[in-house]
C-alpha cells in the first residue's frame, strides 16, 4: 500500500529475508531483531524507527503463541510465561509507540483471536489472555479517542502461519506439522489484506473468516446455546499431556 514499514521478530534471519523480499533497496524498510519479552527492546526499536522514517503511524501488536494443556496440567510459571508475550508484550509495544501515535493521531492495531470470545477445555492459558486483549482494546479506544489515535482488535480464526509449530516452552519446532484441516485455514495474503482495510477504516474490531463471524455472534446473542453445542460435541483443544 505504499507505507514505509518496520519489522521486529526475533529471528534476523527471517526478518532480513522478508525485508529483501519486500525492497531489495532497504530504503523503504527497516528489519530489527526484537523480542517482546524484553524490557527496551521496543523502545530502541521505535528510536531506529523515527531515525529512518522520522514518524509512525500504525503500529501493529502481532506477536503471540499458544500454550495448550489443562489447569491441572499446567502451573503459574505457565501462564505467566503465556502471559508475557501475549499480554505484557502487547503493553510493551503500545507503551514504546504511544506518544509517537498521538504525534501522527495513528492507529493502533492488536492481533487477538476469535478465542477472545470463546474459550474451550485445555485453552485456559491462551484463551484468557486473549479475553484480556479485548477488554484493553475497549478501555484503550475510549482512552485514547481524544487524542486521535484509533484502536483495532483483530480477531483471526485459524490462519496458516506457524504460530502451531511453537511448543509449550515458546520454542519453534519446524518438524511440527499442521493439524488443523485445510478447509478452516485462511491464508496469510488473504488475511493481511482484511487487516489492512480495517487498519485504513479505523474498524474498532474485525473479526475474519466465516465461522469466526459465526462464533462471535453467538457468543454475543445467545450464549447458552454455544455452551450447549460445546457441551454435545465435547469439543476441547488438545491437551499437553497428547501433543
Amino acid at each position: 500500500q505504499g507505507a514505509n514499514l518496520v519489522l521486529l521478530a526475533r529471528r534476523k534471519e527471517r526478518l532480513d529475508k522478508i525485508a529483501k523480499t519486500i525492497d531489495p533497496t532497504g530504503k523503504r524498510i527497516l528489519a530489527i531483531e526484537s523480542d517482546v519479552t524484553q524490557d527496551g527492546d521496543l523502545e530502541k526499536a521505535v528510536a531506529s524507527a523515527k531515525n529512518k522514517f522520522n514518524k509512525i503511524d500504525i503500529a501493529i501488536a502481532n506477536a503471540g503463541w499458544s500454550l495448550k494443556g489443562n489447569l491441572e496440567e499446567l502451573n503459574l510459571n505457565d501462564y505467566r510465561r503465556q502471559w508475557e508475550t501475549n499480554i505484557f508484550g502487547v503493553l510493551r509495544t503500545i507503551y514504546a509507540v504511544l506518544d509517537e501515535l498521538k504525534k501522527t493521531q495513528g492507529r493502533l492495531v492488536i492481533i487477538s483471536s476469535v478465542k477472545s470470545y470463546i474459550a474451550l477445555a485445555g485453552d485456559s492459558a491462551y484463551a484468557t489472555s486473549k479475553f484480556a486483549l479485548r477488554a484493553l482494546c475497549q478501555s484503550l479506544s475510549q482512552e485514547l479517542a481524544p487524542d486521535g489515535v484509533s484502536v483495532t482488535h483483530v480477531c483471526p480464526g485459524y490462519v496458516a502461519t506457524e504460530i502451531r509449530q511453537v511448543d509449550e516452552q515458546g520454542v519453534f519446532q519446524a518438524e511440527q506439522k499442521e493439524h488443523i484441516p485445510p478447509l478452516l485455514l485462511r491464508s496469510t495474503e488473504t488475511t493481511a489484506k482484511q487487516i489492512i482495510k480495517a487498519i485504513a477504516r479505523r474498524q474498532p474490531e474485525q473479526v475474519l473468516t466465516s465461522y469466526g463471524k459465526l462464533v462471535v455472534l453467538l457468543q454475543r446473542h445467545v450464549p447458552w446455546l454455544v455452551s450447549w453445542l460445546i457441551s454435545l460435541m465435547k469439543i476441547k483443544v488438545v491437551s499437553r499431556s497428547n501433543n
